[in-house]
């Protein structure tokens, strides 16, 4: 979608990846536990798997402007993310390359103040390589060689499903290749399914299904088998007085 590619969506995503919470949410009150969101999420993979064997490779899909990328690289040798979006893929090789970016902030009708995101100085950011491309269709990049043929040892995949005009196809993808025989697939989601993104036919759940037990059955025709689930909330700021709140499930799934 063209919505990911305009310079607010970086500025958004530059911000809820990378602002301090005094920024993102500048009150004394509000969902302060939705703050940290990449971080939360490499989080998850992290329990997923607490030890990985030296070499070891994780895979972040729809990995936007690096926040989570850089996260996991705390534990992995090798952390490869993947963005549809040419805008937030040239953001993350900008936030490798250099370990900040200017960005605006909105704070009122036409008001804007300028702020730099800066990543962790503990991100061992040179372990993070950022692609562009269909997560749909990662084998484009498999072929070309830039992504591992072998799959990884972990998979994360984060308010990506609602977002992919085949999500079924993705994780199909994830089943025959991309997670590896004894790896883990760590699927976060809010179900926030929309026609502009999605067609209808291509829904998991949302409509006489519940979303949550739908991917289960398609998990489990997959051969995967369900560790873990948990709700999981994420903040965007709009602006100063305006907020994206959501709460996203959670879901971690082994290979049988």
């Amino acid at each position: 979608s063209t919505v990911y590619e305009s310079t607010r969506a970086v500025d958004e995503y530059l911000q809820m990846h990378y602002a301090p919470p005094s920024l993102l949410l500048p009150f004394g009150f509000g969902p302060a536990d939705a703050l940290h969101f990449p971080e939360r999420c490499a989080k998850l993979v992290e329990r997923a798997l607490p030890t990985v064997a030296p070499g070891a490779a994780a895979l972040d899909v729809g990995c936007a402007v690096g926040g989570a990328s850089f996260a996991l690289a705390r534990q992995f040798e090798a952390v490869h993310g993947v963005d549809f979006s040419h805008a937030f893929v040239d953001a993350a090789n900008t936030m490798k390359r250099e370990g900040s970016m200017a960005y605006t902030s909105l704070v009122q009708g036409t008001r804007t103040e300028s702020h730099v995101a800066e990543a962790p100085a503990s991100a061992e950011r040179e372990r993070c390589l950022f692609y562009q491309g269909d997560a749909c269709h990662l084998e484009l990049l498999r072929d070309q060689g830039q992504l591992r043929a072998g799959g990884y040892e972990a998979v994360l995949a984060s308010n990506l499903l609602c977002r992919l005009p085949a999500p079924r196809a993705f994780l199909r993808s994830c089943a025959d290749w991309l997670v590896s025989e004894r790896g883990m697939l760590v699927l976060v989601s809010p179900f926030s399914w929309l026609e502009e993104y999605t067609p209808q036919s291509e829904w998991i759940g949302g409509g006489e299904s519940d979303s949550s037990q739908a991917l289960e059955c398609e998990m489990v025709s997959l051969g995967f088998e369900l560790r873990t689930r948990e709700d999981v909330p994420f903040l965007i700021r709009e602006h100063a007085r305006k907020f994206q709140w959501g709460v996203s499930e959670a879901t971690c799934w082994a290979r049988k």
